[in-house]
């Protein structure tokens, strides 16, 4: 009579996209710049480490050693990631108005744009209460000057609650019509996130900032006693925290084979393993796990659950 065997073949591989992310930190003892630290992870590991949420910064902390040093981590503010309010757009460069020297990036709260009367754009502390400059899609005028003082994130939800949004400026004739009614700095629609993504584009949802920091700087680094976060100048040189991604998903398939051959033949099955995993090797496959059952003719009966490897993520 003919037996029957069944394969089952479980499959783990990496997936840069998924929500099963494991990440292993490495403190690595030598002196570099933020940008020679991020270099050097990239090479040698994944790269600078990301801390996502509270159980990533807990197992980075258990990393460090305490001596009151700074150690690079991933996070840095991107200077140049300006946008406009309406639509969320990319600033474009085709036009500006950037007064001398502007953007001057004197700190990180400097992240939102005024306008002079002159039509010049300024970068400014988005905290500070100014007029603002709405645009109205459905209006006879299109620009709408709000005299009333309101920080920038303010005068966005007002604008957006009474007319369309924050007014943007796409060309020289645009400039001059806001630049007519103003006559004083005065909120326009162009601001940059400030600490938005980390060196491996993550984006930030999780921070652990000291809070007397003072701002100014556009590298993170990790106060290795405190475990706090400071915006550190990027050409200083500290020792570094790498990180090692595994991000894993799992595929189980079934083969079955029928033989006259004694499929229950202990010496066989390992041959046929042998031959399988020497295949499934040959076309690029190397992290999966093979197990079978074997069942009389047709009436396949359910292995019993095995005690998970550890480290699987089945």
């Amino acid at each position: 009579m003919k037996k029957t065997l069944l394969f089952v073949l479980t499959l783990s591989a990496l997936s840069a996209r998924t929500t099963s992310v494991v990440r292993k930190y490495h403190y690595v003892e030598m002196l570099k710049t933020w940008s020679d630290a991020q270099s050097y992870c990239r090479e040698k590991f994944t790269d600078l480490a990301t801390v996502e949420n509270q159980s990533d910064n807990d197992r980075l902390l258990s990393e460090l050693q305490g001596v009151g040093n700074y150690a690079w981590i991933g996070l840095y503010d991107n200077m140049e990631g300006w946008k406009w309010a309406l639509g969320n757009a990319d600033f474009s460069k085709e036009y500006d108005k950037w007064g001398s020297d502007e953007p001057n990036k004197k700190d990180y709260y400097e992240a939102c744009t005024v306008m002079k009367s002159d039509g010049r754009w300024f970068d400014g502390r988005c905290g500070l209460k100014k007029s603002a400059v709405c645009y109205y899609e459905k209006g006879p005028s299109h620009y709408i000057l709000v005299k009333t003082g309101m920080t920038w994130q303010d005068a966005r939800t007002y604008c957006r609650s009474n007319y369309t949004d924050l007014a943007s400026v796409r060309n020289k004739s645009e400039n001059d019509d806001i630049s007519s009614l103003l006559t004083e700095c005065t909120w326009i629609g162009l601001r940059r996130k400030t600490w938005s993504y980390w060196s491996d584009q993550t984006p930030t949802t999780f921070t652990n900032w000291n809070k007397n920091r003072e701002g100014g700087e556009s590298c993170a680094a990790v106060n290795t006693t405190t475990g706090r976060w400071w915006d550190v100048g990027c050409d200083m040189t500290n020792y570094f925290i790498c990180q090692k991604v595994h991000s894993r998903q799992q595929q189980t398939f079934k083969l079955r084979f029928q033989s006259e051959a004694d499929l229950t033949d202990p010496a066989l099955q390992q041959q046929m393993l042998e031959q399988l995993h020497a295949k499934l090797e040959k076309h690029g496959l190397s992290d999966f796990k093979l197990r079978w059952t074997v069942t009389d003719g047709q009436a396949f009966h359910k292995e019993q659950k095995k005690k998970k490897d550890e480290g699987s993520c089945g």
